[in-house]
């Protein structure tokens, strides 16, 4: 008896499997696979090893996609190794595959344990989609000055101030507030809040770290600030990756917030490493 008769010879509670629709879940054709999970199906051709991790635990695991049940929202993945034998249904995992110099990040709740149906194995909620983003350096996106989102930022012991975004990455963002902050900001220094919203679904609240600003004249005096997100949780980062690489946003030059805009009157100080 193979692996997928075994494992869905009864349905799986609060999930809806059936064994008439689950057999064949494991040998998918590409073309049977919507875009957005055309890298699990790659993973699981390929037999990738995924490092896995449990909760907020630092102890990496490994496995393998055993199969891709679209119909029920079901990733099924091979049991961990070395071997974990205090997994259990609701517990999170997040899931991580490197490539070249990309990253595909998984965060989801383990929904069903194989041995609980005599056979090997755990099942997670399928996630929206799967996309590989930057692992190092991450595509920075343009908005200009006529930019429709604000970003709210706090500099420790001082209120919360907005400016205008003017570019963003999945690493971090660039923001343009108006007037002189000079004296409130520091290379490498850790800015407490860091908040931008760019649509109902997908919201960035986090702490971030300067990593550059200076003084800009045109259209108005201002300071930009260039700064890195410090704990976005996975999950939100690669959501952020996705909104950028499909949104219509123009490519930002990475040299851009180092180029003074009147090379006698910018102030720069302090550059990214």
């Amino acid at each position: 008896m193979s692996l997928f008769d075994k494992l869905f010879r009864k349905s799986v509670s609060g999930t809806g499997v059936s064994p008439s629709r689950a057999r064949g879940t494991g040998s998918l054709q590409q073309a049977d696979i919507p875009d957005q999970y055309l890298p699990f199906w790659e993973l699981q051709k390929s037999r990738q090893l995924l490092e896995v991790k449990i909760g907020s635990a630092n102890r990496s695991y490994q496995s393998m996609v055993l199969a891709i049940d679209i119909d029920r929202g079901l990733l099924w993945l091979d049991d961990l190794f070395p071997q974990q034998l205090f997994l259990d249904a609701g517990d999170t995992i997040t899931l991580r595959h490197h490539r070249n110099n990309e990253q595909l990040v998984v965060q989801a709740p383990i929904v069903a344990l194989g041995s609980d149906y005599g056979a090997t194995g755990f099942a997670i909620e399928l996630p929206e989609y799967a996309v590989y983003i930057p692992r190092r350096s991450s595509p920075r996106y343009a908005m200009g000055h006529h930019s429709p989102f604000s970003v709210k930022i706090r500099t420790l012991g001082q209120e919360p101030c907005f400016g205008t975004l003017q570019d963003i990455s999945s690493g971090g963002l660039r923001l343009m507030v108006a007037g002189n902050l000079l004296d409130q900001l520091r290379h490498g220094a850790t800015l407490p809040l860091c908040e931008v919203n760019l649509s109902e679904d997908l919201q960035i609240r986090c702490r971030a770290r300067i990593c550059a600003f200076r003084i800009g004249r045109n259209p108005y005096r201002h300071t930009q600030i260039s700064v890195e997100f410090l704990d976005l949780a996975d999950e939100k980062r690669a959501a952020l990756g996705k909104f950028l690489h499909e949104s219509q946003f123009p490519l930002a030059g990475e040299d851009e917030l180092l180029r003074p805009e009147n090379p006698k009157t910018a102030q720069v100080r302090s550059v990214a490493a």
